[in-house]
C-alpha cells in the first residue's frame, strides 16, 4: 500500500524551492563502505569512517535487541485470559466486571497512544520506555496487592467494597498505559532505524511478533512456574499475586534498560528528507522559519525546502543555535506530517477498517478463557486433561508470531517497492509499469482478514461445542489473522506515510482497536450473561456463581464479529480503489508537484496571461530558479510547436471526402470558398492536469475557432474523471468552452446473458464540448482510443492530428510506447511532439546516473531511455515507424539556442524574470532531454518546423586520445563537497608543494566562509603537519562563490589575488584581497571598478600582474579589460585593432610568457552571452610596457584541424591551466554550446601555433571508464597545475534539476602525458577545514591618531554624492540595484517646480486647511529629546510663520485617516496633485508606491534617522543640504536599540573634529545639496539628516517598496518606517537569549553575552 512518489522533474516532484525547501543533500553517507583502493589513504589522525560505521551499526543493533526484548515483555496484558476467570470464580466478579478490567486495560492501552506517539516522535523512545517502567510497576504492584486482599475477603465471606473494584480498574489502566508506552517505544525504534530499507517489513515484523510471543511465554511461566499446586501435585491455576509481582519487577527492569538503550540513529537525516519531500510534494508550502520567500541559488536539491546558500550548515550540531534550529525544524516537519496524515481521507477509511478487523480478535483473546468454559457443562467430570486457556493463549501466540514473521518477509519480497513516503499526485503518469509477479500489502491484509473471519465463523457455527479438542482450529485461525492484521497495519503506515512521524500516525490508528475491543467485549458479555441467566447457577455452586453453557452463550456474538471483519475488508478495499496512491495504482498517479512547478512558471513568467494551473494547485509555491527555467523551457518549446501546428494552413479535403465526410466543421469548414478543411485535433497523451487546451484558446483565439480545432486529453479513467470534476466545478475553465455535453453513453457489445442481449461498455469519452474532449483510456488499448477519437471528431481522414507526449510514454514498456508512435502515424495526416529523457553520454554520466537512480528509487523506471539514448536513436525510432525521414530532434539545450524557439531578446527578457546563475546545471538538465517533432507524408507542408539537422557527432572528429593516470582519494563523509570555490597551492618551509587550499564557494547547504585544506600522504612529518597546522590570521574576505583566485608570480612577494565573486546572482562583489603565502594572512587591496563574478583572470608570468577579461555584473556582462598592479590597482586596457571579443562571462582564459617581460600572449574562448555559449576563440597580446596605459589586441583563431574542434573549446565555466612552456594548455570541464561534453571531450590538451589553435589530444582514464574509479563531474571544480606535472581537481558537483545532487566524493590527481615525474604513491587527502575570519569590510576610518593640529583637520571631510542624468527606467533600475545614493538631474517633475511657492500654495491648498506641524524651540530638532511640539494650525498661518523665519516643519499625514493610513499626496492634496508628476524614468517608483509625502520646512534641521523603505526626495523649491551615512555606520551614530532616530547633531560635528566624538570619526559621511528640480535617490537604511540652505524648502518625498512584502513587518505602518520583520523578531530573540543568562553571576553573564555580541558582529560582516 505504498504511496508512490512520482518521478521528479518529469511531471514529477521537484524541489526546490524557491521558497527554500528544507533540503537534504543526496550525498554519500558517511556510513558507506570505503573502497579497497583508497582504504589506505586515510590518515590515522582523521576520523575513521570504519569506526563511525561500527559505532552506528552497534547503536542500531543494540537498539534493535532492546526493542525486541521490550516487545517480548510488553504484551503481558494479552495473558489476561489466564487469570480472568479466576477473578470471576474467586473474587465473584461478574462477567461484566471481568470484561470491565479487560476493557479498562484495552482502553488505557489504546486511547493514550496518539499522545504517547506524539511524545515518542518528538523526544525519542527512551522517555517512553521509562514511562512504561513506572506504569507497569505501579499497575501490577497495585493489582497484586488488591487481589491478595480481595481473595482474603472472599474466603472470609466479607462483602467486597466498591472502591476496591475501582482501584483494580485504576491498576489495569496503569498496565494498559505501560503496555502502550513500552510497545510503542520498541516498534518506533525499529521503524525509524530500519523502516526505509528493503527489509522494512521484517524489521517491523520481528518486534511485533515478539509482542505476540510475550503472551505465550508469559502464560507458560504463569501456568507452570508461578502456579498453584493441587493436592495431587499437579499444576493448578496461576498464582495471581506472585505472577503480578513477577511482572512488576520484570517490566520495571526492562523499561529501565530501554531508557538507556533505545535510540533513533541518524534521526536528523529522516527529518531533512521528510521536510524535502513534504515541500516537493506540493502538499506544504514550506516554512518561513527555515528559508526566505525569494529565491534559491546554487541549489542542492530542487526542491528544497532550505535555501542552501542562506541556511546554516546542517552538519554535526555543536552549539545551542544549531541545536535549536534542528529542534524547530523537527517540530515543524512532524507537525506538518501529522496534519497531512489527519487530512488524508483514505486514512480514515483504513483506520475504520482496522477498527472492524482487530476489535473481534482482541475481544476473542480477552474472553478466550470464558469461551472455553462454555464448551462443556459445568457438571461434566473430565476423563484426562481438559483443554486449557493457557494452551490456547500459546496457540494464538505461536500462530500470531509465525504469521507476523511470514507476512513481514513475504511483503518485503513480493509487495511492490515503496515509491515514496508521502502522498503525491502527479500531472503525467507512467503509462505502463514493468509487469512482474507481486502481491500488494493490501492483498495480504485482506487475505488474512478473511482467515480471521473464518476462525470467528467456525466458532459461531457450533462445530467446536462439546469438542474442545477442536478448539485449536479456532485459536490458530484467529491467531493467524489477528497477528497478520496487527503486523501489516503498521508496515503499511510506514510505507504510505513515512517513518519520521510513525509513532504519532500509528498511535492515531491504534486507538480504533480499543473501541472495537470494548464494543465487542460488551456485546459478548451481554450475550453471555443472557445465556447464564437462562441456565441459572450450576449444581453445587453459589447463587453468585452464574455460568453459561452452550452455543447460545457466544454464537450470536461471533457471527456478528465475522460480519464485522467482512465489513472491514470492504472498507479497506473501497479505500484502495478510491486513491491512486495505493499499491496497484502506482501507474495512475498524477503529480501535483509538477503542476505546482508549472504553476510557479505560469505566475512568474506569464504574469499578463490568464492563469489556469492555479485551479489544479491549492497553494502557490515559488520554485527555485533552476526548476522554473527548466519547466519554462519544457512548456515553451511544446507551445511553439503546437502554435505552429494551429497556425499552419490546412489543405482542403478531397471533394469526395468533403461531400460525405464527417467532422465538426461548419457548412463551409470556416472558409468562405465552400471547400471544407480538415479539422485540427491536438491529442495530449498522458495529459494529467495539464492546461494546454485553455492556454491555446486564450493565446491563439483566432487559430482555435470552433469547428477548426479540437483538443483531446487522454489519460487513465480515474485521472480523467478527477480532471473532469475540476473542469465542471471551475467557471473559468468551463466558461471557455461551448456546447458542453453530458458524458457519452456506453457502447453496446455482444455477449449478454441471453440471446439477443448486449452488454453496455462505458464510453471512454467522459467530457465533450465544441473545443475540448476528455477520454479516459489506457494507452495500451489503442483500439479503444481510436474508437473514442472517431466518436468525437468523425472520420480520421477528415482530420489533421498533433499528438503531444510530454514525459509520459517513456514510463511505458518500450514496445508499448513504440506501438503508440506507430499507431499515431497510421492515422494519416499527423504530427507528433515528444519530450522525454535521453542519455547522450550513457548511463555513467554523473547527471544520468543521478537521474536514473532517482527514478529507480521511486520505482518509476524510465523504459525507453535505454533503447533510445541519443537524438539519433530517437530520429530513427520515428522514421522507422511510419513518420517522414526528416524527423526533427533537438536536445532542450539545442532548442534553447535555436531562434525558432527563443531569440536572443527572448532570452534576455527571461533573465529579467528572476536572478539566475545555475547555467551549468541548466545545460546538464537540458542536454538530457530531447524534443522530437515528426510528421507523416500525408501532412505535406503547412508550416511545420524546418528540418534542422543536429550537430555533427563529435565522436566522428578524428582526434587522438591519450590515456592519463588518475589517482583518486575519497574524502570522508561530506568533507570536500563544495563547488565554485577557487584553489591555491602553498609551499612548505622546506619547499615542495604539499598543501592545497580550496577557498570558499558553495557547500552542501550554504555558501562557505571556510577553506578545505589538503595534504599529500607520501610526505612524512613536516609535510603532513604543514597541512594540519595551517591557520589564517584574523581578517579576510567574506563568504562568496564564483570568485577568482590568481597566483601573482613575483620575486618580492608570493601572493594570490582573490577578486570579486558573488553572494546571490544579483549581488556581485567588488572587493579584492591579497593572500600572503609566507605570512598566511589576507590583506585588502584595490577594489574592482565594478562588482563582478564569473570573470576570467590569469596571472602574467612572474611579473606580479594579472589580466582580467569579462565577468558578470549585477545585470550584464562586463565590457572592459583590466590589468591588476599591486600599487596602481586595476588599470583599464585600451583595445587596439579591429577585433573585439563578445562581452561574455565564464570564458576560458589563459596566458603564457614571451621573451619580452612587457608582452604577454594567451587565448580567450567561449563564455556566456544571452544565455548561450559564445562561438569565439581568440588569441590576445597584452602590452604593459606603459603600465598606466596598457593595450591589448585580439586576433580570431582558426582551428588547426577539423573546424568542429572549435565546438570543443568554446566553453562556459571551464578551467584553463598552463602546462609546460609556450602556448600549451589544458581545458578542463565546463559546458559546451550545443552538446553535452562526453567523457572523452571533458579534458583536452591544446596548443596555439602560427595563428591556429588545435586539440593535441583528449585525456581519458580507463579505470574511470570501467567504473573502478568514480567518474567526476567537472562542473564547479577547483583545479591546480602542480610543478610535478599533475593536475589536482578539488570539489565539484551539480544540482541535477529536481532529481538530487551529485558531488565529487574526493580528490582527483591527473598525471599529464609526456611530462616526466618521479613515480610516487602519494595522494592528496582532505586534512581539515579552517575558517576565514572576515574583516576590513570598509576603508580605514579616521581615528584619533590621525587628528593633527592644523587647519586641514578642522573640518570633517565628506564624500560628495554623485550627480547623474538618466534617460530610461532601466537606468534607474540599475541605480536601484547598486544601492548607492544618487542625485538625479534634469527630470521633469511637472509644473510644481515653477508654480509652487508659499503664497501660491496657500491659495491652492486652502487657507483654512488644518495641518499638523512640528514647532521647534531650537534650530536642531531632536526626536528623542522631543525639543519640539506638534501643533494643529491653519495652512495659511503655517505658511505665514515659515515666511517670517519661524522654526516649523510640515511632514504631511493622511488627510482622512492620519493614524491609520500612509500619506498619499494625490489624495491628501488633490488640488496640487496635477502639478507634481513622477517622470517616466521613475516608473518603478510609481509601480511600487507606498506613500508620498509633502514636506515644507522653515529654518530647522531634521534629526538624524533612517528610512526602512527606499525613497526619492524631490526638491520642488528652495535648497536643502543633506548628510548621509552608509548603513554600516549605524553602530557609530548612537542609535538606541530598536530606535530609528539619533540625537547626534551631525552638522555641528562635521564642522569641527573637536566636536566629533571618537565614534563619529569612524563614519563615512556623504553630502548632497539639492536645488530646485533635483531628485535624490535615498536607498533604504542610509542614515541621513537635513538642513535648509534657503529660508524655506518645499519637497515631495515618495517612498516605495524595493523588497518583497514578506520582508516588511506585518501590521500598521503609517510612516513606512517600521523595521523589517527579521529585525523585530531578532530583537525578541535577543531578549530571550539575554534572559537565559539571568541566573548566572554578573561576570559570567557579561562574559558570555559579549562573546555572543562578537559572534553576531562577525556574522554581520559576512
Amino acid at each position: 500500500m505504498s504511496r508512490a512518489r512520482p518521478p521528479a522533474g518529469d511531471n514529477c516532484n521537484d524541489t526546490s524551492p524557491s521558497t527554500p525547501l528544507l533540503l537534504h543533500s543526496d550525498t554519500a553517507s558517511t556510513l558507506g563502505p570505503a573502497s579497497s583502493s583508497d582504504a589506505s589513504s586515510f590518515r590515522s589522525t582523521s576520523p575513521s569512517r570504519g569506526q563511525r560505521q561500527r559505532a552506528v551499526a552497534a547503536a542500531r543493533h543494540l537498539s534493535f535487541a532492546l526493542a525486541v526484548l521490550s516487545s517480548l515483555c510488553a504484551g503481558s496484558i494479552t495473558v489476561f485470559s489466564l487469570y480472568g476467570h479466576i477473578f470471576q470464580e474467586r473474587l465473584h466478579y461478574t462477567q461484566f466486571q471481568v470484561n470491565g478490567l479487560a476493557s479498562a486495560a484495552s482502553i488505557a492501552m489504546y486511547i493514550p497512544v496518539p499522545f504517547l506517539g506524539y511524545l515518542c516522535d518528538r523526544v525519542g523512545p527512551a522517555p517512553l520506555s521509562l514511562l512504561s517502567a513506572i506504569f507497569f510497576s505501579a499497575g501490577y504492584g497495585l493489582a497484586g496487592g488488591l487481589y491478595r486482599r480481595a481473595e482474603a475477603e472472599a474466603l472470609r465471606l466479607e462483602q467486597r467494597g466498591s472502591m476496591a473494584y475501582v482501584a483494580m480498574i485504576v491498576a489495569f489502566v496503569f498496565i494498559g498505559i505501560g503496555t502502550s508506552a513500552m510497545y510503542l517505544s520498541a516498534v518506533a525504534t525499529c521503524a525509524k532505524n530500519f523502516g526505509q530499507g528493503k527489509h522494512r517489513g521484517l524489521a517491523l515484523a520481528i518486534p511485533i511478533a515478539a509482542f505476540g510471543l510475550s503472551g505465550m511465554w508469559l502464560s507458560q511461566v504463569g501456568s507452570r512456574l508461578l502456579c498453584e499446586r493441587l493436592a495431587d501435585g499437579s499444576n493448578g491455576d496461576v498464582d495471581v499475586f506472585r505472577f503480578f509481582l513477577f511482572l512488576a519487577i520484570l517490566l520495571f527492569v526492562v523499561g529501565l534498560l530501554g531508557t538507556f538503550g533505545l535510540r533513533i540513529v541518524d534521526e536528523r537525516d529522516l527529518i531533512d528528507e521528510a521536510v524535502e519531500e513534504l515541500e516537493r510534494s506540493g502538499i506544504l508550502d514550506g516554512s518561513g522559519l527555515f528559508g526566505t520567500s525569494s529565491r534559491t541559488y546554487g541549489t542542492i536539491e530542487p526542491v528544497n525546502l532550505v535555501d542552501e546558500e542562506d541556511a546554516g550548515i546542517l552538519g554535526p550540531l555543536k552549539n545551542p543555535e544549531e541545536e535549536e534550529e534542528a529542534r524547530l525544524k523537527k517540530q515543524w516537519a512532524l507537525n506538518a506530517e501529522t496534519r497531512r496524515f489527519l487530512t488524508d481521507h483514505t486514512m480514515w477509511f483504513f483506520a475504520l477498517g482496522f477498527f472492524f478487523m482487530i476489535g473481534p480478535g482482541e475481544a476473542f483473546i480477552n474472553n478466550l478463557g470464558t469461551v472455553i468454559k462454555t464448551l462443556y457443562p459445568p457438571t461434566l467430570h473430565y476423563v484426562g486433561k481438559p483443554t486449557s486457556a493457557a494452551t490456547h493463549v500459546s496457540i494464538v501466540g505461536i500462530t500470531s508470531t509465525v504469521v507476523r514473521l511470514l507476512t513481514g518477509t513475504l511483503t518485503d519480497l513480493l509487495a511492490p517497492s515503496p515509491q515514496a513516503r508521502h502522498i503525491q499526485i502527479s500531472s503525467s503518469v507512467p503509462m505502463l509499469q514493468r509487469m512482474q509477479f507481486s502481491v500488494s500489502r493490501i492483498a495480504f491484509l485482506l487475505f488474512f482478514a478473511a482467515v480471521l473471519s473464518l476462525g470467528l465463523a467456525s466458532l459461531a457455527s457450533g462445530m467446536i461445542q462439546n469438542h474442545g479438542e477442536r478448539f485449536w482450529i479456532v485459536s490458530g485461525l484467529i491467531g493467524a489473522g489477528y497477528g497478520a492484521v496487527f503486523s501489516l497495519t503498521p508496515i503499511i503506515i510506514t510505507v504510505i506515510w513515512g517513518v519520521e512521524n510513525f509513532a504519532t500516525n500509528w498511535g492515531i490508528v491504534a486507538m480504533f482497536p480499543a473501541l472495537g475491543s470494548t464494543m465487542w467485549g460488551l456485546i459478548y458479555s451481554a450475550v453471555y450473561q443472557a445465556g447464564a441467566r437462562r441456565s441459572g447457577p450450576h449444581e453445587g455452586g453459589d447463587e453468585q456463581d452464574i455460568f453459561c453453557y452452550g452455543v447460545s452463550c457466544y454464537a450470536p456474538t461471533f457471527w456478528a464479529m465475522a460480519a464485522s471483519v467482512w465489513i472491514a475488508c470492504g472498507l479497506v478495499f473501497w479505500a484502495d480503489t478510491q486513491t491512486d496512491s495505493w499499491p496497484g495504482q502506482t501507474n495512475k498517479q498524477t503529480n501535483n508537484s509538477s503542476i505546482v512547478s508549472k504553476r510557479s512558471v505560469e505566475k512568474l513568467y506569464y504574469p499578463h496571461e490568464p492563469h489556469y494551473f492555479r485551479f489544479f494547485v491549492k497553494k502557490f509555491q515559488r520554485r527555485s530558479p533552476l526548476i522554473n527555467k527548466g519547466y519554462h523551457l519544457r512548456m515553451h518549446v511544446i507551445d511553439v510547436l503546437v502554435r505552429r501546428f494551429l497556425q499552419a494552413p490546412t489543405a482542403p479535403l478531397p471533394l469526395a471526402l468533403a461531400a460525405g465526410g464527417r467532422g465538426l466543421m461548419g457548412d463551409d469548414g470556416g472558409g468562405g470558398g465552400g471547400k471544407k478543411k480538415k479539422i485540427k485535433v491536438v491529442v495530449n497523451l498522458g495529459c494529467g492536469s495539464d492546461v494546454l487546451p485553455w492556454q491555446c484558446l486564450s493565446r491563439y483565439p483566432d487559430d482555435c475557432r470552433v469547428g477548426d480545432v479540437k483538443f483531446v486529453d487522454v489519460d487513465f479513467p480515474d485521472l480523467i474523471e478527477r480532471k473532469r470534476q475540476t473542469v465542471l466545478g471551475t467557471p473559468e475553465l468551463l466558461g471557455a468552452l461551448s456546447m458542453v455535453r453530458e458524458q457519452r453513453e456506453g457502447t453496446k457489445v455482444s455477449g449478454g446473458d441471453s440471446e439477443g442481449e448486449a452488454r453496455v461498455t462505458p464510453s471512454p469519452v467522459v467530457f465533450d464540448s465544441d473545443q475540448y474532449v476528455q477520454i479516459g483510456c489506457d494507452l495500451r488499448r489503442l483500439d479503444t482510443l481510436q474508437q473514442a477519437l472517431v466518436s468525437v471528431v468523425g472520420d480520421v481522414a477528415d482530420c489533421k492530428f498533433l499528438f503531444v507526449a510530454e514525459v509520459s510514454i517513456t514510463y511505458m514498456e518500450t514496445e508499448g510506447a513504440d506501438e503508440v508512435i506507430r499507431w499515431a502515424a497510421s492515422l494519416g495526416d499527423a504530427e507528433f511532439v515528444l519530450l522525454e529523457q535521453i542519455l547522450p553520454d550513457g548511463e555513467k554520466h554523473p547527471f544520468a546516473s543521478t537521474m536514473l537512480s532517482h527514478f529507480q528509487k521511486l520505482n518509476t523506471q524510465l523504459k525507453s531511455v535505454h533503447t533510445y539514448p541519443t537524438v539519433d536513436d530517437q530520429r530513427q525510432r520515428f522514421s522507422s515507424r511510419g513518420w517522414d525521414a526528416s524527423v526533427n530532434v533537438w536536445t532542450l539545450w539545442q532548442a534553447w539556442a535555436d531562434e525558432m524557439f527563443l531569440s536572443p531578446e527572448d532570452r534576455r527578457k527571461l533573465d529579467e524574470v528572476e536572478d539566475f546563475d545555475e547555467w551549468e546545471e541548466f545545460a546538464l538538465f537540458a542536454s538530457h532531454y530531447c524534443l522530437v517533432h515528426a510528421k507523416t507524408t500525408a501532412g505535406g507542408g503547412g508550416g511545420d518546423a524546418k528540418t534542422v539537422p543536429g550537430p555533427t557527432p563529435l565522436k566522428s572528429i578524428s582526434l587522438p586520445v591519450k590515456p592519463v593516470d588518475i589517482q583518486f582519494s575519497e574524502c570522508p563523509g561530506q568533507r570536500g563537497q563544495w563547488r565554485f570555490g577557487a584553489a591555491m597551492q602553498l609551499l612548505s618551509q622546506g619547499g615542495g608543494s604539499n598543501v592545497l587550499v580550496n577557498v570558499m564557494g558553495l557547500g552542501t547547504k550554504c555558501r562557505l566562509q571556510s577553506c578545505d585544506v589538503y595534504g599529500q600522504t607520501n610526505l612524512e612529518g613536516p609535510a603532513g603537519e604543514a597541512a594540519r597546522e595551517l591557520t589564517f590570521r584574523e581578517g579576510g574576505p567574506t563568504t562568496r562563490m564564483c570568485h577568482s583566485l590568481t597566483e601573482l608570480g613575483s620575486q618580492q612577494q608570493h601572493c594570490y589575488l582573490l577578486a570579486g565573486g558573488r553572494g546571490s546572482p544579483s549581488s556581485p562583489m567588488k572587493d579584492c584581497w591579497l593572500f600572503d603565502v609566507d605570512a598566511r594572512s589576507w590583506k585588502r587591496t584595490h577594489d574592482l571598478p565594478t562588482p563582478l563574478h564569473r570573470h576570467s583572470v590569469t596571472g602574467l608570468g612572474d611579473s606580479g600582474l594579472a589580466f582580467l577579461v569579462g565577468g558578470r555584473g549585477a545585470a550584464a556582462a562586463f565590457d572592459g579589460y583590466l590589468v591588476y598592479h599591486t600599487e596602481l590597482g586595476w588599470v583599464s586596457c585600451e583595445v587596439v585593432g579591429t577585433e573585439r571579443p563578445t562581452d561574455v562571462y565564464g570564458a576560458v582564459l589563459s596566458s603564457w610568457s614571451t621573451e619580452l617581460k612587457t608582452r604577454f600572449d594567451g587565448i580567450y574562448a567561449g563564455g556566456l552571452q544571452d544565455g548561450i555559449v559564445a562561438d569565439q576563440i581568440l588569441s590576445w597580446e597584452l602590452d604593459v610596457s606603459d603600465i598606466k596605459k596598457p593595450t591589448v589586441q585580439f586576433t580570431r583563431l582558426k582551428a588547426a584541424g577539423d573546424a568542429s574542434e572549435g565546438r570543443l573549446l568554446a566553453r562556459f565555466g571551464a578551467t584553463c591551466l598552463r602546462t609546460g612552456s609556450g602556448g600549451t594548455f589544458v581545458v578542463l570541464g565546463g559546458i559546451a554550446g550545443d552538446h553535452l561534453l562526453d567523457f572523452q571531450d571533458e579534458i583536452l590538451v591544446c596548443s596555439v601555433s602560427e595563428g591556429k589553435i588545435g586539440v593535441n589530444h583528449r585525456l581519458v582514464n580507463q579505470h574511470v571508464l570501467n567504473g573502478e574509479v568514480p567518474r567526476p563531474l567537472l562542473v564547479g571544480t577547483s583545479a591546480v597545475a602542480m610543478p610535478d606535472g599533475r593536475i589536482v581537481i578539488l570539489g565539484g558537483g551539480a544540482t541535477c534539476f529536481s532529481m538530487g545532487t551529485f558531488w565529487n566524493k574526493g580528490v582527483y590527481s591527473l598525471q599529464l602525458p609526456n611530462i616526466e615525474q618521479t613515480k610516487t604513491e602519494s595522494r592528496w587527502m582532505h586534512e581539515k577545514t579552517i575558517d576565514i575570519i572576515a574583516g576590513e569590510q570598509r576603508s580605514v576610518p579616521l581615528t584619533q591618531d590621525d587628528v593633527k593640529p592644523g587647519a586641514e583637520n578642522t573640518v570633517f571631510q565628506t564624500e560628495p554624492i554623485i550627480r547623474l542624468k538618466i534617460g530610461t527606467q532601466e537606468d534607474f533600475a540599475k541605480i536601484l540595484r547598486e544601492g548607492k545614493p544618487v542625485v538625479l538631474e534634469g527630470l521633469d517633475l511637472g509644473n510644481c517646480v515653477s508654480a509652487w511657492n508659499l503664497e501660491g500654495l496657500v491659495d491652492r491648498v486652502g487657507r483654512d486647511r488644518k495641518v499638523v506641524v512640528h514647532e521647534s524651540t531650537t534650530e536642531v530638532m531632536d526626536f528623542n529629546a522631543k525639543n519640539f511640539r506638534y501643533i494643529k494650525t491653519q495652512f495659511e498661518d503655517f505658511a505665514r510663520r515659515v515666511g517670517k523665519g519661524d522654526r516649523l516643519y510640515l511632514r504631511a499625514l493622511s488627510h482622512e485617516r492620519p493614524t491609520e493610513k500612509p500619506a498619499v499626496f494625490s489624495e491628501d492634496f488633490p488640488s496640487l496633485a496635477p502639478d507634481f508628476v513622477l517622470p517616466p524614468q521613475l516608473s518603478l517608483v510609481a509601480e511600487n508606491l507606498f506613500s508620498s509625502v509633502l514636506r515644507i520646512s522653515g529654518p530647522v534641521n531634521m534629526w538624524l534617522h533612517y528610512d526602512v523603505m527606499a525613497n526619492v526626495y524631490c526638491q520642488v523649491s528652495g535648497t536643502k543640504r543633506l548628510i548621509l551615512f552608509p548603513p554600516a555606520d549605524v553602530e557609530h551614530l548612537s542609535f538606541a536599540p530598536g530606535a530609528s532616530s539619533s540625537s547626534i547633531d551631525v552638522f555641528a560635528s562635521l564642522g569641527s573634529l573637536d566636536k566629533a566624538g571618537t565614534s563619529m570619526r569612524q563614519t563615512h559621511p556623504h553630502e548632497a545639496v539639492l536645488t530646485q528640480g533635483d531628485v535624490l535617490f535615498l536607498p533604504p537604511l542610509w542614515l541621513h539628516t537635513t538642513t535648509p540652505v534657503s529660508d524655506s524648502s518645499v519637497a515631495v518625498n515618495v517612498f516605495f517598496k524595493d523588497l518583497d512584502d514578506g520582508s516588511y513587518a506585518p501590521g500598521r505602518d503609517v510612516y513606512g518606517n517600521r523595521d523589517l520583520a527579521a529585525y523585530e523578531k531578532g530583537r525578541q530573540d535577543v531578549a530571550r537569549v539575554a534572559n537565559s543568562f539571568r541566573k548566572l553571576p554578573a561576570e559570567a553573564r557579561q562574559f558570555y553575552l559579549l562573546r555572543l555580541a562578537d559572534e553576531l558582529r562577525r556574522k554581520a560582516m559576512q
